[in-house]
Parts: structure tokens; sequence; C-alpha cells
């Protein structure tokens, strides 16, 4: 494939990020760099690193010349950009302190590397919340390295990518022949000659050095960035037991419960998957609305809106909830002065905003429950293409306990 005749797409969105994953390596920062633009054409407009605090030090050291807080030198990207940008078309890459992100113990102390288990946790989840936050921008793209830093970290930044990236983002790993690999002088082949010492003393060319970007394919699990995570408040674990409850096969378990006026009620509290979720009650009586309407050959729809309304209004009574105030919103133009036209519009316009507004919030809920974004699929969620909808099979919607409660009719 010719990278540089697609580079005009890849180059589409005003912000590129490159994400990487340093250790006590930061020359793969500089090897990927190399190839994403002389191989791919993809000139990031901006770096994003993940690292330890020693790994920062020696980041800040090797790419921007700063040690001890000062600047010694030019540093290898500044390199870099002089070396590269004028071929192909660039004079700066934005990269600074601010860019280096260091994992975080419990405590809120940067942690100066990664040899624990708690360690470990940590670091799994600095990645997902950073790689969620990154993703939130639907104008951007990224390009995540896992070149560097712990093999976990590289791991966890695949699977942060896999949860929450788009379409436009991708993922590889930087392959460097064995002679300059991990030299302490090597950080990109150079357009000219520029002699460098080997592992043994030994005079080598940093020009004849070769670099090579090995796309990595990742599923992409269209998962969207949830509230919770731009919060910054879901963990690694927490991720990972989101995802896998989306990823069974999609089914809800009713039940009953005691009401102390009413006797037997419906629950507002289902299973989904495996997760018990207390619904909003005008969500859970659109959801019962639905699976009736399935069970007798009908939708809910303005189509059958007399029989939606008295489907709707049965299982919000079941729920023990009084329904005298949204009937009257259902047939609030009913007793207008308007002509039968206009009265017909304005009661299907209630009709939509009622059942709408049931709608919001209970996808709303469900969301919030399996940690998924708003453009993210999910069989739990209700739709409304002309008819509220629901994609779970009926098979799978354990109506048992309450069965007794659809047996009514509805004209």
């Amino acid at each position: 494939m010719d990278w540089k005749k697609i580079g005009i797409t890849m180059n589409n969105y005003n912000k590129r990020i490159l994400l990487s994953v340093t250790g006590m390596s930061p020359a793969v920062v500089t090897e990927t760099l190399y190839a994403l633009v002389t191989e791919k054409n993809f000139i990031p407009t901006e770096i994003q690193v993940i690292t330890t605090e020693q790994g920062k030090n020696k980041l800040l050291d090797a790419l921007l010349g700063i040690e001890g807080g000062r600047k010694k030198s030019k540093g290898a990207l500044q390199e870099f950009i002089e070396d590269y940008g004028d071929e192909y078309g660039f004079s700066a890459i934005h990269f600074d302190e601010s860019c280096v992100h260091i994992i975080e113990d419990a405590s809120g102390q940067n942690l100066p590397d990664i040899r624990t288990p708690e360690e470990n946790e940590h670091a799994a989840n600095s990645i997902v919340q950073l790689v969620g936050k990154l993703c939130q921008d639907e104008e951007s793209q990224l390009h995540v390295s896992i070149a560097g830093g712990r093999k976990t970290m590289g791991f966890f930044m695949g699977y942060a990518l896999s949860l929450y990236g788009r379409e436009q983002d991708s993922l590889s790993h930087v392959l460097v022949d064995a002679q300059y690999e991990n030299l302490a002088s090597f950080y990109y082949p150079k357009p000219y000659s520029y002699l460098i010492n080997d592992r043994d003393g030994r005079e080598i060319d940093a020009k004849d050095g070769k670099v090579m970007l090995a796309e990595i394919p990742w599923v992409r699990l269209g998962l969207g960035v949830p509230e919770d995570l731009k919060q910054q408040s879901i963990s690694y674990s927490a991720s990972v037991k989101n995802a896998q409850a989306l990823l069974d096969k999609p089914q809800i378990q009713f039940f009953t419960k005691k009401h102390k006026e009413l006797g037997e009620c419906i629950s507002k509290k289902a299973i989904f998957g495996s997760l018990m979720i207390d619904m909003p009650p005008k969500g859970m009586a659109l959801l019962l609305s639905i699976i009736y309407a399935r069970k007798n050959n009908f939708e809910i729809s303005t189509g059958y809106r007399e029989k939606s309304i008295s489907t709707f209004l049965k299982f919000y009574s079941f729920l023990g909830k009084d329904n005298e105030d949204i009937k009257k919103r259902f047939y609030f133009y009913e007793h207008s002065h308007s002509s039968e036209e206009d009265k017909y519009l304005k009661n299907n316009e209630a009709f939509n905003d009622i059942l709408s507004e049931a709608t919001y919030h209970y996808n709303k809920k469900i969301r919030k429950s399996f940690s998924i974004g708003e453009k993210a699929h999910c069989d739990y969620l209700i739709s409304n293409s002309g008819a509220y909808e629901l994609s779970v099979s009926s098979n799978s919607l354990l109506t048992n306990e309450i069965e007794h409660f659809f047996n009514f009719n509805v004209k």
C-alpha cells in the first residue's frame, strides 16, 4: 500500500495525536514518529506520552534536551523536525512537559517504576482513562504506539483503544534493526551520514538504520466514551466488567415486588445480562409496553396510538405508580377547540414527547450502567425509527415471574 498517496486522507484531521507508552527507552517515540512520517505520511500535530517518573526524566532529556529543569541541548525531537520537516511539509510538532502523563499510585504520588501488581493496576487505570479522554474529541485522530514501556503497558494501551477508539484511529509497534535497537545515541535514521557507536564501541552510520512500522489490527468495540470515563471515575477492572457484560448474549429478567398498599406489583429492578439495574418508572413502563406489543402483534407508535397509550398506562400502574397525571398529558389536547386535524397532530406530538422522555431516561440509565458513550450500539437500548423498539430477542426476555401482568386486552 502506498501510504504517501493516502496521506492526504490521513492528515484530514486538524488534530493528529501520536500517543506512546515509554519506559527507559525514549527513542521509541522518535522511531515511531519517523516511521509514521516517512512510511504513512502521517504528520502528528502533537505527541502525548504516558510513563513513570523515571521514564519522564529520560524522555525530557532525550527528546527535549532538558536535564534538571534546564535546557542543555536541542533534543532529538527538534533535530527530527529540522531533518525531515522541509521534505514532508511540517515545521513544528507540539510536545512539552505538559504532554507527559505520569502514572500515579492510590495517593496521587508519581510512580518511579511499575514492579508490583498494585502498580500494574494503577498503570492500567491511568492508560484507560487517558485513551478515553483523548478519544472524546471526534475531530481528532489518534495513533497509538505500544513499542515502549512494560509489556503490560502496551497491552493496556491496545485494550483501551479497542474499547474507545474510533474509525480514524490506529495502533502500531515499531521494529528496529537489531544493530541499532536500544542504542543510546540512535533515535531515528538520519537523512545524511551521521556516525554513532554501537554496543562494542564500533562506529556505525545512523543513516543506515532501518525502522519499520508494524500496524496492528484491532477490534473496535465501539463503546464510545461514557460519562464516568470523562469524569475519570472508571477503573480498568470496571471497564473490563462492563465490556464483558455487553459482549454476553443480551437477556433481561423481570421480577415482582410487594407494595404496601397495592399488593403485588412489577419491580422497577431487572437484571440486564448480569447487571441488576433500577430503572426509572416511565422507562420501565415503556420497556414492558414494547414487550406486550410484541406479544400481541402491534407496535408502540402513533400508528397504534390508543393501544400504545393504554398499554403504557397499564404498565405504569402495574409498577405501583399513579398514572392520572401522565394520562392527562397524553390527552391534553383532546378537549381543545382546535380542528380535528390539529388535535390529531397535537395529540401525536404529546404522545411522542412523553415516550421520548421515557426513552431518554431509560437509555441514559443503560449507558451509565454499562459505561458506554452516546454513539455506542447496545441491544438493551430502546430505539425509535417510527416505532419504539428493542433489539433483544423475545426468547431472551424472561417474563415468567410477571407473566400474569400481561393478561389484559387493549383496543
